[in-house]
């Protein structure tokens, strides 16, 4: 009950900052302008600058990779179901998404959605069954994935659009979205108490325990957005986005994992689906008169670098694989993979201090190159190849040989340095200027 515990005065640290949410919809009614740092034009290291169709061409053929790198994970078994289940999800957000672009229609949000759900319910997934696949490189295709999806929705996404409409940094918000924010105070309030009570059930040091305090993490960050105007309301609409999701996938993965425990979290659905609408039903409105589908990102720095596996994918492979994922039917899932279930099932270090969320930490690529849980200092195959790194011209699997790599390394350490200093809101920076 230790857990439980100190889940419970985490919520109740969160529900006083809840209360400011009427104070910040005022101060966003006033319209200030925050302050926006603009550094120089980024140097970008090879490539296209991308558009909004190039990166859903980049995540269709990370899935593609995934799937033809899935081949010790079997879609019969019970244990991978959210796992396979995703990468359906996504594959159906992605030509939703590709659809959307081309009829420039209201379906690219849809699809959005969904893939943004699935990718946060794979990487969630692999994060807890990868430490059964060792040999395994689905995690750079996981790295690829998030980072292609990243790109998108911090260009095209709503946060951007609704900025973008709202006239940026000088832009007023609107009676009807400042009626948003205070609606979303209560809602998130009420996420918090059903939590408090899910958390009581849960197993200590188990990815339930984990799951929850994910979201409770979530929900903190959300209620920390500070600023004035609207780019302290597009801030808030991706981390409501990113708790969305995560919620959303999380059940998905306990009904699935532990329906037992399933029976007590799915007091949480109802506040599923009103986050799910809450800021998007009317979304597309904020995508009027910006033909975001003609613009090119101009700053994209080591973006080819991180999703270089897509470079492997063929299109014959990418019709092959689609297809092979379009068939797969989770009713069929009735094996057992005793492997996988050990993973689920084994102790987790439950850590209250740390800021990325279960599947953040595969999405993270800085410290572990292939993504398989083991961190580059420690690994002795940075990107899974089966070569070792010293005998690996490429031992991180970039794309570029290490020799080029050195050369670049101080403008790399640099261009980190600057990083950690850029707050991940949902909005490029170019973006902030209005300049997308």
């Amino acid at each position: 009950m230790e857990g439980a515990r100190s889940i419970s005065l985490l919520m109740k640290k969160i529900h006083l900052t809840l209360i400011r949410s009427v104070a910040f919809a005022a101060s966003l009614c006033l319209g200030l302008t925050p302050a926006v740092s603009l550094h120089g034009k980024a140097k970008n290291k090879k490539g296209a600058p991308p558009t909004a169709s190039s990166l859903v061409d980049d995540m269709k053929a990370s899935v593609v990779y995934i799937v033809k790198n899935s081949k010790d994970i079997n879609p019969k078994s019970k244990q991978a179901v959210p796992y396979w289940s995703s990468l359906k999800t996504i594959i159906d957000g992605i030509d939703l998404m590709d659809a959307g672009i081309q009829k420039k229609s209201p379906d690219m949000l849809k699809g959005l959605d969904l893939t943004g759900q699935g990718i946060t319910q794979l990487a969630a997934t692999w994060g807890m069954i990868r430490g059964a696949h060792p040999k395994s490189t689905v995690g750079r295709g996981v790295v690829s994935l998030s980072t292609a999806y990243d790109m998108y929705v911090n260009h095209f996404g709503p946060s951007v659009a609704s900025y973008k409409k709202g006239g940026g940094k000088k832009g007023k918000l609107t009676p009807a979205e400042l009626a948003l924010i205070e609606k979303s105070g209560t809602q998130l309030d009420s996420l918090l108490g059903k939590l408090e009570k899910v958390a009581g059930k849960a197993r200590p040091k188990s990815y339930q325990e984990r799951m929850i305090l994910d979201l409770v993490n979530l929900v903190e960050q959300l209620a920390a957005v500070e600023g004035d105007g609207r780019l302290a309301y597009a801030k808030y609409q991706y981390q409501w986005n990113r708790l969305q999701n995560a919620l959303a996938a999380y059940s998905n993965i306990i009904r699935s994992f532990y329906p037992e425990y399933y029976t007590v979290w799915q007091v949480l659905d109802s506040d599923t689906t009103a986050m799910n609408t809450l800021f998007y039903e009317d979304a597309w409105s904020y995508y009027e008169s910006w033909n975001y589908y003609e613009v090119s990102i101009e700053n994209y720095e080591s973006y080819y670098e991180e999703t270089s596996i897509t470079e492997s994918i063929s299109e014959t492979e990418e019709t092959e694989y689609e297809e092979d994922l379009e068939e797969y039917n989770e009713e069929e899932a009735t094996e057992e993979d005793e492997d996988d279930e050990a993973e689920l099932e084994e102790e987790v270090e439950i850590d209250e201090e740390g800021d990325d969320s279960l599947f953040e930490e595969v999405e993270d690529s800085d410290d572990d190159e292939d993504g398989d849980g083991v961190s580059d200092e420690e690994d002795t195959d940075d990107d899974n190849d089966g070569t070792s790194d010293e005998e690996d011209g490429d031992d991180d699997g970039d794309g570029l040989e290490d020799e080029e790599e050195d050369e670049e390394s101080c403008d790399e350490e640099e261009a980190e340095e600057e990083e950690e200093e850029e707050e991940d809101d949902g909005i490029a920076e170019c973006c902030e200027g209005c300049c997308c």
